[in-house]
């Protein structure tokens, strides 16, 4: 029967599982079955800002080289930046959309992706093209305040996109599929292999070596899971095999 080891776990929302599959022999994890929830979680990682990971919990785990990145564009003198205080504002406060945000900062999914739809034009009758997101600003052509209201619609095709991930509860993946995560973190439907192509592609010569674990990921794993596919192919087994040492009769190298 699979064990199940916590750590420290995610609020209920976003607390995410995997099932490990095991190789004694080798050492190493050779993929996890996991549900959208995960699938989503990983592939959101793609649109995180690098700079976002600087105001996480637990960053210490990341190389030092970003840290010090954000610090000297704070430290930058104004007049070496073409625009000071939108680019700081951008590049070390990032309006990040990546779905990965519900699992890092336990956000409501209806509020991750979503674009400002409501924009200002100058007063009166000169009504120029140009837009702002903020109301007050002055317009370029005639220096009028751009406050008067304006909303924009979303075209056919982005409200079918937002309609159908809406209804598939958000991200990026169905959930009618399960999808293996490979050691290196690539992502791909369960159906894809069978069980017979699975064994020849891990070389595994010896079935009774495998070893299936359910692992419940806590905020100390994301973040170790996220520091690991910066720098490894061989993240699972980084991140989860240590937690099994000593439990099961894996062949560990000194």
């Amino acid at each position: 029967m699979a064990s199940v080891d916590k750590k420290e776990e995610l609020p209920p929302a976003t607390k995410l599982e995997l099932k490990l599959l095991i190789d004694q022999t080798s050492h190493r994890v050779l993929f996890a079955e996991v549900g959208k929830d995960v699938a989503d979680f990983l592939l959101g990682l793609l649109d995180l800002p690098l700079s976002y990971v600087t105001r996480l919990p637990g960053k210490q785990l990341f190389s030092n080289s970003i840290a010090s990145l954000c610090s000297s564009l704070e430290s930058l003198p104004d007049n070496c930046l073409i625009a000071p205080a939108v680019d700081r504002v951008a590049l070390l406060n990032p309006n990040a959309s990546s779905y990965s945000l519900v699992v890092l900062e336990n956000k409501p999914k209806s509020s991750v992706g979503k674009r400002a739809e409501i924009y200002y034009r100058c007063l009166g009758f000169w009504n120029h093209s140009y837009l702002s997101e903020e109301a007050g600003q002055k317009c370029p052509l005639c220096a009028n305040k751009m406050s008067t209201l304006r909303m924009v619609l979303q075209g056919k095709e982005e409200q079918s996109v937002e309609k159908a991930r809406e209804e598939a509860g958000g991200g990026y993946v169905k959930g009618s599929v399960s999808y293996m995560v490979m050691d290196d973190l690539a992502v791909v439907p369960m159906s894809t292999f069978s069980p017979i192509e699975l064994l020849d592609k891990f070389q595994v010569k010896d079935v009774s070596s495998l070893h299936e674990s359910v692992v419940e990921v806590g905020m100390e794993e994301v973040l170790k899971l996220l520091t690991a596919s910066l720098q490894s192919k061989t993240v699972l087994t980084d991140v989860f095999l240590p937690k099994f040492k000593g439990r099961v009769s894996i062949q560990w190298m000194e």
